[in-house]
């Protein structure tokens, strides 16, 4: 199975474009939350009701959920071509690479946003071990809860892969955990006093997110879906389980679809006059799930199309992804920015009255600005960095 990612399958590519595709997802979708943050309470509903229907996709992060169900599917994927080559899996090169792919940059943009902040030591230690939302509700780097989760679980995948393997049947067992995960997010949300219905209409209207929305937004054991997935797909690869059939992606779309296109932050649409709280919590339950599964399809689809009909993908959007972590680290300074070249000003009431064009040039300035930071960062710092530790630890 190594050849799936032969450079003439321009597989390589495809995953490039997915990748591009969740960041500037995750781009807009700050984009499109840090107008509502910061613009008047009094404009919001309006905001809300000019943006159209088609961008519903903008107002969920799912952007980041392919960015974890293409990792997870990566790694997953690498090992089990390790252990399958030489029968073990080397637990030390393979925490040497992800940490040496990780820490530096990490590092970097934690010391530059410490102290632009002027954070607290505790919070700076609970950042720099990942473990910030786990012992309290914050990290310095404004997007680091999502590196928490992605450490944790690359932390544990290596380990979780040999106990599959002794154990036996590790599709069951990871379909298990999937199924747990939903429960639990299932359970959560009919177990605590907020209505289910409300937590998402409260992170727009109050700008701040609510108990139940905080929870399952940023507590790592609610984004474990996703993670499992993208290692579930690797399985599936590997062993041929995966029919190649034109089928598959017309079943992914139907279903990622309604999930990106659910009017969840519209009070007035017809999502909350027709549902009740216990099928608004199913939905934040397994609407997670619906959307991983569908996705890594999405991808085994198309990393099988490769071998047969080889992708061709513009260089823009591997440019995107080889600045993948540099931009999803540093993007949200460049998002203020962005809106004061686009608003010339500073004056909370332009933001309140933004319409699609602004906003979509708010995105627009705001990935191109953080690329021509982020360029020169990954070629000149990072990548320097990376193959310098390298050295020191042959």
């Amino acid at each position: 199975m190594r050849d799936l990612f032969d450079e003439s399958t321009g597989n390589r590519a495809f995953i490039d474009l997915l990748r591009t595709i969740g960041i500037l997802q995750v781009v807009l979708f700050h984009v499109i939350h840090g107008i509502v943050r910061f613009a008047p309470p009094s404009s919001i509903n309006g905001f809300v009701e000019r943006m159209p229907w088609w961008m519903n996709f903008a107002w969920q992060a799912y952007g980041v959920d392919m960015i974890f169900v293409i990792s997870a599917f990566l790694l997953t994927f690498s090992l089990l071509i390790e252990k399958n080559e030489t029968g073990k899996i080397s637990i030390r090169g393979y925490y040497a690479r992800r940490l040496i792919r990780i820490l530096p940059l990490y590092y970097i943009a934690l010391a530059v946003f410490a102290v632009a902040q002027g954070n607290s030591l505790s919070e700076i230690i609970t950042s720099a071990l990942f473990i910030g939302y786990i012992v309290s509700d914050f990290n310095v780097i404004p997007v680091g809860w999502s590196m928490e989760v992605m450490i944790l679980y690359y932390i544990a995948l290596p380990w979780l892969i040999m106990a599959l393997a002794k154990i036996g049947r590790p599709l069951l067992w990871l379909s298990l955990a999937i199924i747990a995960t939903a429960l639990w997010r299932y359970l959560y949300l009919v177990g605590q006093p907020e209505d289910p219905a409300q937590f998402f209409l409260t992170m727009v209207e109050t700008k701040d997110a609510s108990p139940a929305g905080f929870e399952l937004y940023f507590r790592p054991w609610f984004r474990l879906p996703a993670f499992l997935m993208g290692s579930i797909m690797a399985y599936l690869i590997v062993q041929n389980r995966i029919p190649k059939t034109r089928v598959t992606p017309i079943l992914a779309v139907l279903l990622i679809v309604p999930i990106l296109w659910m009017p969840v932050q519209n009070r007035e649409s017809w999502v909350y006059s027709n549902l009740s709280p216990e099928i608004w919590a199913a939905y934040w339950a397994i609407a997670p799930v619906i959307f991983a599964r569908a996705f890594g399809f999405l991808i085994a689809w198309g990393l099988l199309r490769g071998r047969d009909s080889p992708w061709k993908i513009h260089s823009a959007f591997r440019a995107f992804s080889k600045n993948i972590f540099a931009v999803y680290l540093f993007h949200m300074p460049f998002l203020a920015v962005g809106a004061v070249a686009v608003f010339m000003t500073t004056d909370p009431i332009a933001l309140g009255s933004a319409n699609l064009f602004q906003v979509i040039a708010v995105f627009v300035a705001t990935a191109g600005l953080t690329y021509l930071f982020a360029w020169p960062l990954t070629k000149f710092v990072e990548q320097p960095l990376q193959n310098k530790i390298r050295r020191m630890a042959k």
